[in-house]
């Protein structure tokens, strides 16, 4: 009866400690690269109103957007968020860089948010390191609390986008009670 206890509770401490170190940012299983990617279904939308939504939403979600592409099927930019994390008691704050990719087809799209860098603009021009290296410079404790943020925000994105694609407005944020 001892060892089963004693078995249970090591089981939960080891199950424990792997969900803390649990990473949030997707990774790409080919490349072990950050990537979010997600094929959607827009049921009724023709190729061409689901690309203008795409883009309209691009030039509300991303008024400061660099390097906008936009061609007959598809939407790709290089997207910028600031992003606060707190390392013990001190705000750190980052500029994260990525490329996001919308791709239309009639009745459904693909979106690819890739290619996460650390840095910031210089003169109109992007002076970045790549994400997983800034974040791995950091003890492993303390790699989540930059992940976390960039997560939620990418989420975030995601989730106005499928709003926007679907609606044709931007999501209304619930108020703060």
């Amino acid at each position: 009866m001892m060892k089963k206890t004693r078995f249970i509770y090591s089981l939960a401490l080891i199950l424990f400690f792997q969900i803390s170190q649990a990473q949030l940012i997707m990774i790409d299983g080919e490349t072990g690269e950050y990537s979010y990617e997600e094929v959607v279904t827009a049921n009724g939308k023709s190729q061409n109103d689901i690309l203008n939504r795409a883009n309209d939403w691009v030039q509300k979600y991303y008024p400061d957007q660099l390097k906008l592409k936009l061609d007959s099927t598809s939407v790709s930019l290089v997207g910028n968020t600031p992003i606060s994390w707190n390392l013990i008691n001190k705000n750190i704050d980052i500029t994260v860089f990525y490329n996001i990719e919308i791709k239309t087809k009639n009745g459904k799209y693909k979106y690819k948010f890739d290619s996460f860098r650390e840095g910031k603009t210089i003169r109109g021009e992007i002076d970045a390191h790549d994400l997983k290296t800034y974040i791995e410079r950091f003890p492993q404790r303390y790699q989540i609390l930059v992940e976390e943020p960039i997560d939620n925000e990418i989420t975030w994105a995601i989730e106005s986008l499928k709003y926007y694609v679907e609606h044709g407005s931007m999501q209304k944020e619930d108020d703060d009670w």
